[in-house]
């Protein structure tokens, strides 16, 4: 029987509903559902210190290279497109996903890891917005960090009523192995050099947590 996360936070989210989270370990970016804008919010304190109006939802993002990249839902479709943010600006041209699909991102050898949801894949992605390599995950993909070549993903196979959990996949061989559950229907990964952290999106909370032994 897999083990629970070891929660070791859980903060008051600054805007309701926090949905994806990205950070660079002294600044945290927290989407919201209810507003559709990202908050700015420093560790410290856990306080709330500016705001990004993306021109779509961000149902995903990360930190990168100096960048908070959003994958961002557009027009009636919701259609996805990566926007990359510098400074608090919007910079560069949007780029396409794949198909018009994906959500939650994370970072690899200078490259994009697109999580799509609904069809259980990891896509490392080319900087033309191509896929360069393929990987398949067990459940749906409702969050994904990288820690040491490998993607930790936050999955479910029923959304609204499932069990969620953590999975790691080798990048290297594409061997995916679930390591915890979830107690909760959560959204969204990030690494903070330490520690993960996601979001308790119906709790209005932030979770810091470990996973176990």
């Amino acid at each position: 029987m897999l083990k629970s996360i070891i929660e070791k936070e859980r903060l008051v989210s600054t805007s309701r509903e926090p949905h994806a989270l990205a950070t660079d370990g002294k600044t945290f970016w927290v989407s919201s559902r209810v507003t559709r804008h990202v908050d700015v919010v420093k560790r410290a304190g856990w306080r709330k210190t500016g705001e990004l109006a993306p021109p779509g939802m961000a149902w995903g993002m990360t930190y990168a290279h100096g960048d908070v990249v959003m994958t961002c839902g557009e027009g009636a479709d919701d259609d996805r497109w990566l926007r990359h943010y510098r400074g608090g600006e919007l910079v560069g041209k949007a780029l396409q996903c794949p198909d018009f699909t994906g959500s939650h991102l994370s970072a690899i050898d200078g490259k994009l890891l697109l999580g799509q949801w609904y069809n259980k894949k990891l896509l490392v992605l080319r900087d033309d917005g191509t896929i360069e390599r393929a990987y398949d995950t067990p459940h749906q993909v409702c969050g994904v960090a990288v820690v040491d070549g490998a993607a930790f993903v936050l999955g479910t196979d029923e959304e609204k009523d499932g069990a969620y959990y953590i999975t790691r996949v080798d990048l290297a061989t594409g061997k995916a192995a679930d390591v915890a559950d979830v107690p909760f229907r959560a959204r969204g990964l990030a690494w903070d050099g330490t520690s993960f952290w996601t979001n308790h999106r119906e709790a209005d909370r932030t979770v810091n947590f470990a996973l176990p032994d």
